[in-house]
């Protein structure tokens, strides 16, 4: 199946494909020599930075990220580094999506550690707060933030590692729409930039679609009493809500639809797939969809293996935030290989030249505006376990 997507002037032909064995890997796994192929690296650290929430309601989420970058430097460090220089990983706290303590945190490791690439911010309100930082520094980040905004600046310095909401949403909104049969849509979204984002980029799906949100609502980070707005999805007939936040609303929001009584259907970005969040909203997540890009039921081999290496470290599974930032700090190694020396500029450049590195989550390759990954996934919950249903991608 087929669909056209439309943005801004540019059109972007994307399918949705049946899988049932989903994701068969055609490469290897961005390889690094084990660590018995290789002496492990010993010579002047190469400093490499991480922005993630440390504190907050969103702290989880940092340790996932640093759990994943940490247990990628540790493999590359002992395959013997870059050309001998083992990374060394400095972590300061974001706050989540604090655009003031994200600015703040890659001011102090640019400044102080003299980081030469950063892992982060994870969410799009620090990152668009960074982005003047990163060229006025000449410094690269990767980060998992899926706002439209961050790509469509300009910025040399910024590559993201997952799907663009433009992209995303359109997706899931093609899948609802034309899968599910949804004709009334309603849309829940939290307000930051990137629920807003999300918001715009829903929005404009449907109207592709010929057709309009049947209600739009929106609540903050902190919101915890949902009930109004989610009566007023009822009064208003809808089929089902897109619910476009972060998890902690994610799970509230959930869990409270079904807590009272409502029938409508659910779908939503990533966090709807999440462990926390399934585990926060309970049988209310049964039977929910989800667009995004990594789930640990994932059957791929390159994925088990992946989530048994995780769990032999960490004693759980990995969840997207610990995949993301494992991968970007693999690929971020990959681009030094190649670089013609270890400083910002000549790093960001080697970025921009990765083309199907082969990462657990995905294949990436760079597009011209920084965005590294064309396709995801539609995941549905089932049994408190998210699971695959569909391929999507912007590939005709």
């Amino acid at each position: 199946m087929t669909h056209r997507k439309t943005a801004g002037s540019a059109s972007v032909a994307y399918r949705i494909c049946c899988t049932t064995a989903v994701l068969s890997i055609t490469a290897m796994v961005a390889a690094w020599p084990s660590a018995g192929q290789a002496q492990a690296a010993t010579g002047t650290p190469i400093p490499v930075g991480m922005s993630a929430p440390l504190t907050t309601q969103f702290a989880s989420d940092g340790r996932f990220m640093r759990e994943g970058a940490e247990l990628a430097i540790k493999e590359i460090n002992a395959a013997g580094g870059i050309k001998g220089r083992p990374i060394q990983l400095f972590v300061e706290d974001d706050q989540g999506p604090n655009p003031t303590a994200a600015a703040n945190a890659d001011i102090k490791m640019i400044t102080q550690n003299h980081v030469v690439a950063i892992l982060g911010p994870h969410y799009t309100p620090g990152v668009l707060a960074d982005l003047p930082l990163l060229e006025r520094y000449q410094v690269p980040a990767l980060t998992g933030a899926v706002g439209p905004a961050i790509t469509a600046q300009g910025n040399k310095f910024i590559f993201r590692l997952r799907v663009n909401d433009n992209l995303g949403a359109g997706l899931l909104v093609h899948y609802v729409t034309h899968e599910l049969n949804w004709k009334k849509i309603g849309i829940d979204y939290v307000n930051t930039a990137f629920g807003q984002g999300g918001l715009g980029a829903l929005t404009a799906e449907l109207t592709r679609e010929n057709m309009a949100p049947a209600l739009v609502q929106t609540h903050l980070d902190a919101t915890k009493d949902f009930s109004p707005q989610l009566l007023a999805f009822e009064q208003a007939g809808v089929d089902g809500v897109i619910l476009w936040t972060d998890d902690v609303p994610m799970g509230l929001l959930t869990k409270q639809i079904r807590t009272l009584g409502l029938k409508f259907g659910i779908a939503g970005n990533a966090a709807q797939a999440q462990r926390n969040v399934i585990a926060l909203s309970g049988d209310a997540s049964e039977g929910n969809y989800a667009f995004g890009e990594f789930v640990p039921t994932n059957p791929d081999p390159a994925v088990q293996a992946w989530v048994a290496r995780y769990h032999a470290v960490y004693g759980a599974e990995p969840e997207i935030y610990a995949s993301v930032y494992y991968d970007g700090a693999k690929l971020l190694a990959n681009a030094m290989m190649q670089a013609t020396e270890m400083t910002g500029p000549a790093i960001r450049n080697a970025l921009t030249k990765t083309s199907d590195f082969r990462g657990v989550i995905t294949t990436y390759t760079a597009s011209p505006t920084g965005d590294m990954v064309h396709s995801g996934l539609i995941t549905r919950n089932e049994s408190l376990h998210p699971v695959i249903v569909k391929k999507v991608s912007d590939q005709p």
